[in-house]
């Protein structure tokens, strides 16, 4: 199936914020819930920040930092004790990443204002990493985005749990009565949340838009190389693939690039 890229509401700046707000709380709650996706992918962000000498992440498109926070304690487990986490995005979630700062037991900084992650500042140092949100961008952004990792000299990470595919779509569709259950559990609390859950679904409703949006989206391996290919001529070292997620029907799309 080739790549759709449809409208996602979560991007629309028209989007009222306590229903933006209310979906990222959600998937970042749930990516926190199960660290078993990201073990493989956190084994080789390891490899990374010991070849590049930094204990440093910054995640863009962080959402409410879930994938991210999953992954430092994959790494912490790994023995990378003192990683160190910056979340940033272009429309921050901010009572949402600084809930995750408090409760998270990981060195985490909050950048609060909007970070464009085709051009991140320079004050933002160490490996840059972006979960679930590459999709998010048109292949000129998301080629931009590797760029400007390339231009600056900066490690790149990129992971998607989301695909193209059958059982891609079957998880989707199985995960929503699930988030009726789950949302009661979501911190930190919010009336809008659950009046945009249980009262006018919209949340739910446009989980269910972006998710299946976001199957149609994602970038396949094939795909990234493309994007890659289009790049000048440089001396990254790129590693582009698929890692099975054991005793899940999960698969993990990365693409990771490191400074020669």
């Amino acid at each position: 199936m080739k790549r759709l890229h449809l409208i996602e509401l979560e991007d629309q700046a028209w989007l009222p914020a306590p229903i933006r707000d209310g979906l990222t709380d959600y998937l970042s709650f749930m990516a926190e819930l199960a660290s078993l996706p990201f073990a493989g992918f956190a084994a080789k962000i390891d490899t990374v920040m010991k070849s590049f000498g930094t204990n440093s992440i910054v995640e863009m498109g962080s959402g409410g930092g879930g994938p991210a926070i999953s992954i430092c304690r994959e790494l912490i487990k790994l023995g990378r004790k003192d990683v160190k986490l910056t979340l940033t995005d272009l429309h921050p979630n901010v009572p949402r990443l600084r809930y995750a700062k408090e409760h998270s037991n990981i060195p985490i900084s909050v950048v609060e204002h909007s970070v464009d992650a085709t051009s991140v500042p320079d004050s933002l140092d160490g490996l840059r990493l972006m979960c679930n949100a590459f999709h998010h961008l048109p292949p000129h952004l998301a080629r931009e985005v590797l760029h400007d990792a390339l231009r600056k000299n900066k490690p790149i990470a990129i992971m998607e749990l989301v695909s193209r595919s059958t059982h891609g779509f079957a998880q989707l569709f199985a995960g929503i009565p699930l988030m009726f259950i789950m949302m009661l559990f979501v911190r930190p609390f919010r009336i809008s949340r659950l009046f945009f859950t249980y009262v006018i679904p919209l949340i739910p409703f446009c989980t269910l838009w972006d998710g299946v949006v976001s199957c149609l989206r994602v970038y396949s391996p094939e795909e990234m190389r493309e994007l890659v290919e289009s790049l000048p001529k440089n001396s990254f070292n790129w590693d582009i693939g698929i890692i099975k997620v054991p005793m899940a029907p999960i698969r993990v799309t990365y693409l990771i690039g490191t400074p020669d």
